[in-house]
């Protein structure tokens, strides 16, 4: 399932609509990772990409036999880069919830932007 939402505020809200509801659709046929964990990656990614100025950011959710990926593209300039929130810190944690929940990510170079793919190992 794909989609496209603008870079505003409301990107992360309507995000996690977007895999809410491919997750329901998929109901019975996935039960790892949990639904919770790929909502809680695409928020922080998708709000990584609307603080990175992105106008447009593309989402992507497939579902095979051993894997599911997630893919967020924007066309943002910059790169994510995890970094050492402190205690006090109101923000800075989102990528090391990406590491800590997900299988495997990577990014790759758009021109413009980039594409952060995530993958979670099914069984």
């Amino acid at each position: 399932m794909k989609t496209q939402l603008r870079g505003t505020l409301s990107a992360p809200a309507e995000a996690r609509r977007f895999v809410l509801s491919a997750m329901r659709k998929l109901r019975g046929h996935v039960t790892r990772p949990d639904t919770d964990d790929i909502v809680l990656v695409v928020s922080e990614l998708v709000t990584n990409a609307v603080r990175a100025d992105a106008a447009v950011i593309g989402l992507s959710l497939v579902v095979e036999d051993k894997h599911i990926r997630l893919e967020i593209s924007d066309d943002a300039e910059g790169w994510p880069t995890p970094r050492r929130a402190g205690a006090d810190d109101l923000s800075g944690r989102g990528l090391a919830i990406v590491d800590e929940l997900a299988d495997r990510w990577t990014t790759t170079e758009l021109r413009p932007g980039k594409r952060v793919t995530v993958t979670w190992y099914r069984g």
